[in-house]
This record gives C-alpha cells, sequence and structure tokens, in this order.
C-alpha cells in the first residue's frame, strides 16, 4: 500500500509551466497586432484620411517611429520593399530562345527541305524571313527588359527614417507600413508616403504621372481623388523631391505601391507583334 500511494503521490505531482518572459509577450502582442487586415491601407485610401487618422490605423507615433522589432515583424508579414526582377539570361540564349516557336521550327526544316531538293532560292528566302522576324522580336523583348530595368533605378537605395526616435540613414528596402520617413532636396521618394508635414514641398512626378512640372504638396486630406495627380497628399515611389523638405508615413511599399502597380502592368504587358510576324501567325 505505502509503494501504491508513493506512485500516485508522484503522478499527481505537476511541474509549474515556464514564466513567460517580457520579450515573449511583447513579440507575441507585436505579431497579433501586426498580423490584423484592417491595419493595411491603400495609397487611395491614405489620401483621404486626416494624417492623424492614417497613423492611428497603422499604430505608429510620429515622435518616435517604430520600434525594430516591430518593424521586422511588419517586415517578415509583407515582405521587402523592392520588385521581384527574374534574373537575366545571357544575351546570346534569348535569341536562341526566339528560335522555340512551332512555326519557327516548322520554317527551319522548310529550308532544310528545300535545300536537299536544290531549292537554294527558297531555302534564302525562308532564311532570311526567319531571321528578320527572329531579330525583330528578339528586340523587342530586349527594350522591354532593359524599360523594367530604367524603372527598378527610380527607387533610391538609402532613405532618411525614424525608428525608436532616432532619426538614421539605412537601406530602403527595409521599410515598412508605418515607418516615418524624411525628405529633403535631391530626394528620390523610397515608398507611397502619406504627408503630414512640408515646408515649400514640391515633387517631380513626371517619371510616374508624366506631368512636366513639379506638384506641390499638401498635408490636409483629399475630399476626393481623381487619379494620382489629384493625390496631392502623397509622394509617391520613385519621384524626386525637388523644392522644400518634409515629413511622412509610408502607407505601402514595394509591389503594393502605386509605383509598384504600374511595374506589374509592364511586366504582364507583351510587346505588339509586328505586321511580318502576325502574317506568320497567319500562317501558322
Amino acid at each position: 500500500m505505502d509503494k501504491l500511494r508513493k506512485l500516485f503521490k508522484k503522478n499527481d505531482t505537476v511541474e509549474p509551466a515556464d514564466e513567460p518572459t517580457i520579450s515573449t509577450i511583447y513579440s507575441k502582442k507585436v505579431q497579433q497586432s501586426a498580423s490584423k487586415d484592417e491595419m493595411w491601407l491603400t495609397t487611395n485610401e491614405a489620401s483621404l484620411m486626416g494624417a492623424e487618422e492614417v497613423m492611428a490605423r497603422l499604430r505608429v507615433d510620429c515622435r518616435s517611429g517604430l520600434w525594430w522589432k516591430e518593424a521586422e515583424l511588419r517586415r517578415q508579414l509583407i515582405g521587402y520593399n523592392e520588385f521581384c526582377v527574374k534574373e537575366e539570361d545571357p544575351v546570346w540564349q534569348k535569341y536562341i530562345e526566339q528560335f522555340k516557336n512551332p512555326l519557327i521550327l516548322l520554317l527551319l526544316a522548310s529550308a532544310l527541305v528545300s535545300v536537299f531538293m536544290k531549292q537554294f532560292d527558297d531555302a534564302i528566302s525562308i532564311t532570311v524571313a526567319i531571321t528578320i522576324v527572329v531579330t525583330v522580336a528578339f528586340v523587342q523583348e530586349y527594350r522591354s527588359e532593359k524599360s523594367l530595368e530604367e524603372l527598378t533605378k527610380l527607387v533610391p537605395p538609402t532613405c532618411h527614417c525614424l525608428r525608436e526616435a532616432h532619426v538614421d540613414t539605412f537601406l530602403a528596402r527595409n521599410l515598412v507600413p508605418g515607418d516615418i520617413v524624411y525628405l529633403n532636396v535631391g530626394d528620390r521618394v523610397p515608398a507611397d508616403i502619406r504627408l503630414f508635414e512640408g515646408i515649400d514641398l514640391a515633387i517631380d512626378e513626371s517619371s510616374f504621372t508624366g506631368e512636366t512640372e513639379p506638384a506641390s504638396k499638401v498635408t490636409s486630406p483629399m475630399l476626393k481623388t481623381n487619379g494620382h495627380t489629384s493625390m496631392r497628399n502623397i509622394a509617391f515611389m520613385g519621384t524626386l523631391v525637388r523644392c522644400g523638405n518634409g515629413k511622412g508615413v509610408v502607407v505601402n511599399t514595394g509591389e503594393k505601391s502605386e509605383f509598384g502597380e504600374v511595374f506589374k502592368m509592364m511586366q504582364a504587358e507583351e510587346a505588339p507583334k509586328t505586321p511580318l510576324q502576325k502574317s506568320m501567325d497567319i500562317l501558322g
């Protein structure tokens, strides 16, 4: 009996659970806070809201900025402030890939048959036609890729940002919604930013909207918006500060920004076919 009592007593013993540390509690709270969908805004929504309302929605204090741990959790949720660009293949490989078109392969076979049948005029004509079509397609694709490369160069590598009450210069790819960014003359805007402070701030948006004159910026909410030019309280990613200075809160980064939407459209857009290519498609 004594042995049984000891056995039951041993089994009834409950080991105390590990006490959660302060950092664990903070991490969980921040993760729950950052994972809520209602925190995120579109650039258009931010333009229609007051600056204080935007910062309350993004849960940031304009005097101290985000905590580094909070910023890192947000970055894990939405990714880096950059664009996904495919790795470039060698130029010769891109040219060779143009021959993978079934119609091109069929024409090559026809040219080969013409050679065997000693119909050299036909073989030369077919080969010249193939070379023209393939070269034109290659040039169009190459130019399209170069255009995308030029777009990515409009995004600055670094920016001035407020984190934990300290203004520092760090990589723009690490920006997240809620970051407080400082803008000065000559700066490229690193993300879509809802301005809450500005002194004679004018931004060159020609690379984005096509407007040649710098756009004067305000900090008050817009009553309504009708296109990008009407969002006068937003500094768009990739634009250039021409005059004055200002501060703002990041509302969208990377492919979620307005600039990112244009980038994705250009990636998805196919180069228009030449009349010769269209004729060959009809024949195929």
